[in-house]
């Protein structure tokens, strides 16, 4: 009997553990299919996979590209069967609006590269957002859907808008069909804020907010200063400047144009402080604060407005100088700061730099012998003929006698015997100089001079009030000088 239950329990414990084994078998298999599910996760997340369908194209040869700002460059090509691009790389694109262009590089399609980087767009007809069909991807899913909402709402108010216009249309019907469009506008409003609402990280979120204007609260929308004080205050409300997927939109441009065109002051002061707030709201971001940083180097080394200069030198000493930008090679950091130490001499407001040139009879001049209320530098050459045009108005400005002025000529070529001759034909009676002979600095790097005519004027004490403009604007600077001097 002893010996049954020994046997017995001898069967048991073999049988339980083969099934030990087999159920660890089983576990080792499932770990190991759960590893491999993971890791193939993890390598598809590293990379990116894209298709494009576009039924009714014809091309083979495809360019995938992001926008940067309000450019955009080319990211992979794919050479495909006809109608369908597919792209795919082992490293994720940086997030952002991308777009498909044929060889021609004529825009096809626009979507999102989001973080997932897994996905499939299907289109019937190319731009028809109606017969758009997504896989993968929920920024693209929305993004589409905002399209098409926003295109329907859109037709609807051209509708309306054209019963509005039309003559036999009453203001009933006018104040009608305005509440119907402004209900429009609202549900516009009303269907991207549920989408930021509810989908907060999205790369569409990220898009649709930076879209939104500031909604003037009604209590002072009838008050025009009250109104712009808001907006003004509330336009980058909605904009995540620490966040650098929006510089591969074209959003950031198109608002930094509205808001330093529209909305700041056009002074340097002003548009100098500007600027630092707004790099200050990118918390370091450093892809943000870089492009920031070069978006208003380029926008003020020519600026459009007299006295903006001020700006880029500013930029320079304070950004790239104190190593506060990392895109950028030593040897470019070096050509902005000898730009800006040009530019820094002539700044309006500042004390016109002595020069000391030879005049027609060999001896040297300075301007600081005129002692007129205003004093016009003007640097010229007799072969030149735009030069000469300036010459004849600076002529005519100073003969009319309204403004006190002076007159400090500076020839900017070698051909004495020429100039001479061409003074002696013209006598214009001012203080002539030929900028080539000189006791002092050369007049190009003093007055950034690198082409001419160039136009300079100054106040009694020899400070500059206008620069780079030209003659027929002297008269109207110097009444805004004498209004604000008052």
């Amino acid at each position: 009997m002893i010996v049954m239950v020994l046997i017995i329990e001898q069967c048991l414990i073999l049988h339980f553990c083969k099934l030990h084994i087999r159920v660890m078998r089983k576990l080792i298999l499932l770990s190991l299919i759960t590893l491999l599910s993971a890791l193939y996760q993890r390598l598809e997340a590293q990379g990116y996979q894209i298709e494009i369908h576009l039924e009714s194209n014809t091309d083979t040869i495809y360019y995938l590209a992001n926008y940067y700002g309000d450019k955009f460059f080319i990211a992979d090509t794919s050479n495909s069967q006809i109608g369908t691009a597919v792209f795919t790389g082992s490293t994720p694109l940086k997030q952002g609006i991308y777009l498909i262009a044929n060889k021609k590089k004529e825009k096809l399609i626009e979507f999102l590269v989001g973080e997932s980087q897994n996905f499939s767009i299907h289109a019937g007809k190319i731009n028809a957002d109606q017969n758009i069909e997504i896989h993968g991807s929920v920024d693209n899913q929305l993004f589409f859907d905002h399209i098409r909402f926003v295109n329907k709402a859109y037709a609807q108010i051209q509708e309306n808008n054209a019963v509005m216009n039309q003559p036999e249309s009453g203001n009933e019907t006018k104040t009608l069909l305005q509440h119907k469009n402004d209900s429009i506008n609202t549900a516009i409003v009303k269907f991207r804020n549920t989408i930021i609402r509810e989908n907060p990280e999205l790369l569409i979120s990220l898009i649709l907010s930076a879209m939104q204007d500031p909604e003037i609260p009604a209590a002072i929308k009838e008050n025009q200063d009250a109104s712009y004080r808001f907006y003004k205050s509330h336009f980058w409300s909605n904009i995540r400047l620490n966040d650098e997927r929006l510089l591969r939109t074209p959003l950031l441009p198109m608002k930094l144009k509205t808001y330093f065109e529209q909305l700041v002051v056009p002074d340097a002061d002003s548009i100098i402080s500007e600027i630092n707030v707004l790099i200050a709201r990118t918390n370091k971001n450093q892809e943000v604060t870089d492009f920031l940083a070069w978006h208003f180097v380029s926008e003020y080394q020519t600026p459009k407005i007299m006295g903006l200069d001020k700006v880029f030198v500013y930029l320079v000493d304070n950004y790239f100088q104190k190593g506060k930008i990392q895109n950028v090679t030593e040897s470019i950091n070096e050509k902005l700061l000898e730009r800006a130490n040009k530019m820094r001499l002539s700044l309006l407001g500042m004390k016109a730099p002595e020069m000391w040139l030879i005049d027609t009879t060999g001896n040297y001049r300075s301007f600081h012998e005129i002692k007129n209320e205003y004093t016009v530098l003007i640097f010229w050459d007799q072969t030149c003929s735009h030069c000469k045009k300036e010459m004849e108005s600076l002529y005519q400005l100073y003969n009319t006698g309204e403004f006190n002025l002076g007159v400090f000529a500076v020839n900017s070529t070698n051909d004495f015997e020429g100039w001479k001759h061409y003074l002696k034909e013209k006598k214009y009676p001012w203080l002539h100089v030929n900028g080539m002979k000189s006791m002092t600095q050369d007049f190009h790097d003093l007055y950034d001079i690198y082409s001419v005519p160039v136009v300079y004027l100054l106040d009694r004490n020899k400070v500059i009030i206008g620069k780079r403009i030209s003659t027929g604007q002297i008269g109207n600077i110097i009444k805004n000088y004498q209004k604000a001097d008052q």
